[in-house]
């Protein structure tokens, strides 16, 4: 597993290229298996029955959480749900991201946008990270928890956002010990503190009146959610859903922007081309719900950004019986990984797939399974309206204002964990729109996952 966790695309794309789409990470061993082709990502992701995703209070469960804690229900969302339950829950989820509404939060994502962007100056340094990061957990606290981000949300973001720090770190896997001083330690009592302030916010909406319609926010659809019998959403059942849309609404998102920004300042043409694009029909403005449907080259960009450098680099399923992958037989309880970014780097696929080609998208139209940034099958993520109109919203703000530059010889390395983060963030510094293109030389592995030349 190390050098999975030490450098995922490249660790993996040397196993697809030595062993083809089947590979067990040990030799002689079937406990974790990679698959690497679209006929078989679809036969992980449209069998819902056969192939299970990681459920955090399974005995095979690669995180080993203490039972009947706070971390177990946060970790219990619509993620780490399988069967009857996982349908139905997801059912009940699915109004709070119907594509009319999720076009309504429209303003309150660009009254933040504009909020955040209050504090940047031209010759400012800063970490672009960080920064979408912060922004993007603003507007998780708001859309999500129905909270003002500088009032009440203040400190619930501060305790989300040390969570999912501690949460997302390999270390939690790595070393599982409840020892306060190491991260899995910190990580359970920060799950303490969290759900108690959920658990507050819960009651706090329905002594409001959330559960009769009255809030825009998830949580509050969430409270009124039921099914046909009128079964509604226990309060640990709500933990766990609200914990997992906020994760999904956030860090990945956070990551997304910080590649497409970078790959922008790494490419002036298409740069160029896509601010003609948004000072065409935009003119300085942020664009409308309906205008963002309207802008193509926007869109191919984050395609490309995202085909690329896919959110979520690889994820996990557990064979729940014995099964095949071709000529390939697995017992049950195999762990099987699956990878967008490998899938999207095949060259039968994406002709000369390291090079970011956002014009590709002209004349390609792959399937759900051959282009997977979201997922696909009936488990595709549910934020990927939400996700999408979020980066055309923020990228659009950003770019008619300022033109970002990287330093010179920079590193910039692809994090060790499932998500796409850059390890050491992204130092760029805030130059003048109308300044002169100028392309900074990078180092770190990214240099091996991007064609920048």
């Amino acid at each position: 597993m190390l050098p999975l966790l030490r450098d995922p695309i490249t660790y993996m794309m040397s196993l697809y290229n030595t062993y083809g789409d089947v590979v067990t990470l040990a030799e002689g061993s079937t406990d974790f298996v990679f698959v690497f082709s679209p006929e078989y990502n679809r036969q992980i992701l449209s069998d819902q029955a056969l192939f299970y995703n990681g459920e955090v209070n399974a005995p095979g469960s690669v995180i080993k959480l203490p039972r009947d804690t706070a971390a177990i229900r946060l970790f219990s969302g619509i993620t780490t749900m399988n069967g009857g339950k996982h349908t139905q829950q997801r059912r009940l989820l699915m109004p709070a991201f119907h594509k009319k509404r999720i076009e309504a939060l429209r303003d309150q994502m660009l009254a933040l946008t504009e909020k955040h962007l209050t504090s940047w100056h031209v010759g400012q340094d800063i970490d672009l990270l960080r920064e979408m990061k912060s922004l993007t957990l603003s507007v998780a606290v708001q859309t999500i928890l129905g909270l003002d981000p500088e009032r009440e949300g203040d400190r619930v973001r501060g305790i989300m956002g040390r969570w999912l720090k501690l949460a997302l770190s390999p270390w939690v896997v790595a070393l599982p010990f409840d020892v306060p001083v190491l991260p899995f330690g910190r990580m359970l009592g920060m799950a303490e503190r969290l759900e108690v302030e959920i658990r507050s916010m819960i009651e706090r909406k329905r002594a409001q009146g959330a559960a009769s319609g009255d809030g825009t926010d998830a949580l509050s659809m969430l409270l009124q959610a039921h099914d046909e019998d009128g079964t509604r959403l226990t309060d640990d059942e709500l933990i766990g859903q609200t914990t997992a849309l906020f994760v999904a609404g956030h860090e990945t998102t956070a990551s997304a922007l910080t590649w497409t920004l970078f790959l922008l300042a790494q490419h002036s043409r298409v740069l160029h081309d896509l601010l003609n694009e948004l000072n065409g029909k935009l003119h300085g403005d942020a664009p409308t719900a309906e205008q963002m449907y309207d802008l193509p080259l926007l869109d191919a960009v984050i395609k490309e950004s995202m085909r690329l450098l896919p959110p979520g680099l690889w994820f996990l399923r557990v064979a729940m019986e014995p099964t095949h992958f071709g000529p390939y037989s697995i017992p049950e309880g195999t762990r099987v990984l699956w990878s967008p970014a490998v899938t999207h780097r095949r060259p039968d696929l994406y002709l000369d797939p390291t090079a970011f080609k956002p014009e590709r998208w002209q004349a390609i139209n792959p399937s759900p399974y051959e282009y997977l940034p979201f997922g696909a099958g009936p488990r595709r993520c549910l934020g990927a309206t939400f996700a999408t109109m979020e980066m055309k919203l923020v990228l659009s703000v950003i770019l008619q204002r300022y033109r970002l530059r990287l330093p010179q010889n920079a590193r910039i390395d692809l994090g060790g964990s499932p998500l796409a983060t850059p390890k050491q963030g992204m130092p760029v510094r805030l130059a003048r729109l109308d300044s002169k293109p100028a392309k900074s030389a990078v180092q770190g592995n990214i240099k091996k996952l991007v064609d920048l030349r």
